[in-house]
């Protein structure tokens, strides 16, 4: 006699198939097979890996995409999330500084290092300089782990780093430079921040698409005698990200 499966039992049947690839695959990416930017096999591959149906495939992976272990990206595939980083609004601290104590290894692709005079009068009146007074432009992308994670453009004054290009390299924290080359004590620094839609050049360097948001910070950085020793105009990925501040009432 011929056992029949109703319709009631084949949704179960897929929901445990569903459910067991989505254990698969986030277990693959907790212990590290799926390391953090990788971009996952397509619906169709995985589809043929696993032998089901495409909507189970899909099912699996909004489970991932639900608990922030994957995110997709329109025309690229789907790709690991990063898992978000912390930037404490009440820390003055490098990119490098914050990488370490997440324990993310830092690193920084050089785009260009250029001695240029100011242009823009804001950036003038943060760094506090004569219209003649040169200073660096140093543009590098900060990465965490080997992967983008910021776009970030600097402007030091010459007269306070000079010679300053002799001590950039990939591994480079600005901040390390100005306490221990040029024995600089670091104060107080003020940030603006605010989302914005990342330009051309931010979004080819940081692998993201046009409509993927970034977090636009400005910083300028004084000295304890309050002389502004840098300012930094810096998009992390939105996705990457999130920044937070303990506030008080009085």
């Amino acid at each position: 006699m011929e056992s029949r499966i109703d319709g009631g039992e084949m949704e179960k049947v897929k929901e445990v198939r569903y459910l067991a690839i989505y254990k698969q695959l986030k277990e693959k990416i907790e212990n590290g097979e799926y390391k953090q930017g990788d971009k996952l096999k397509t619906e169709k591959e995985l589809q043929m890996e696993y032998g089901v149906s495409r909507d189970t495939i899909r099912k699996a992976l909004a489970n991932l995409e639900n608990e922030d272990y994957i995110i997709k990206r329109p025309a690229l595939g789907t790709f690991v999330r990063h898992k978000k980083s912390d930037y404490q609004l009440t820390k003055l601290e490098s990119f490098t500084e914050q990488m370490k104590s997440r324990g993310i290894r830092p690193s920084s692709e050089f785009v260009s290092i250029e001695l240029i005079t100011l242009q823009s009068r804001h950036i003038v009146r943060e760094l506090q300089l004569e219209d003649t007074e040169k200073c660096y432009r140093i543009t590098r992308i900060r990465k965490g782990d080997e992967s983008p994670m910021a776009y970030e453009i600097a402007y030091v004054p010459q007269k306070l780093c000079p010679n300053m290009q002799k001590y950039l390299d990939d591994t480079s924290s600005l901040y390390q430079i100005y306490e221990e080359v040029y024995h600089h004590k670091i104060g107080d620094g003020k940030i603006k921040l605010e989302a914005d839609m990342p330009g051309v050049e931010i979004q080819k360097s940081l692998g993201i698409s046009h409509d993927s948001p970034v977090l636009r910070m400005e910083c300028t950085t004084l000295l304890e005698d309050t002389t502004p020793l840098y300012y930094v105009e810096c998009y992390y990925i939105g996705a990457k990200y999130y920044f937070s501040a303990v506030l008080s009432r009085k």
